[in-house]
């Protein structure tokens, strides 16, 4: 009688362990898309909650001074890259590009050459411009690499320029061997 009893009762006992402390598997299954690395960290990628959340860079003009911030995310037909303008300065210009890593226009010692760059415009003291690129210059390609160049410039309260700064989106230098300090830096499509 004593084993009739006790042995439905380890079953119910043991099928609950089992159920109750089951885990849901927490493996990230796209590490790109939320900005994990694999080494435990986070990469640059800022953590907005989102599925795909934006890849940002400091845009740092002059080679030390925070100037506001490069923004890269895209849909399933555009990779979107917004020049984000901080600390009192505005857009003159800007160049940019995206694509593959070892084609950024560059001349023969190898620095970059932001005007040969596909995508530019000129502005008037403006604090934002988003550029709209097809994902289609990704070549099929899930990773590449951005280099986005600015001229920017702070007004005093008359108008007047009192700094003027080329920038480029924080990165590593495009060219390693020296030269000027010209900057790209990665970005994966989130799908």
């Amino acid at each position: 009688m004593r084993k009739t009893v006790f042995f439905p009762l380890l079953l119910l006992v043991v099928s609950l362990s089992i159920f109750s402390c089951k885990k849901e598997d927490q493996t990230l299954s796209n590490p790109a898309a939320t900005g994990y690395d694999g080494g435990g960290t986070l990469s640059g990628r800022v953590d907005d909650s989102s599925a795909c959340p934006p890849t940002a860079v400091t845009l740092v003009a002059g080679q030390t001074i925070n100037a506001g911030q490069v923004i890269v995310s895209n849909d399933a037909n555009y990779i979107y890259v917004t020049y984000e303008m901080a600390n009192g300065y505005s857009l003159t210009q800007t160049h940019l590009y995206v694509g593959g890593c070892n084609a950024v226009p560059v001349n023969n010692p190898g620095n970059p050459m932001p005007g040969q760059f596909p995508y530019k415009a000129t502005h008037s003291n403006i604090t934002s411009y988003t550029y709209q690129i097809p994902i289609a210059v990704m070549n099929g390609a899930a990773c590449g690499c951005v280099a986005a160049h600015a001229v920017v410039q702070k007004l005093n309260a008359s108008g007047q320029v009192v700094d003027q700064q080329t920038g480029w989106g924080n990165g590593v230098r495009i060219n390693l061997s020296g030269g000027n300090w010209g900057m790209k830096f990665d970005y994966c499509v989130c799908q």
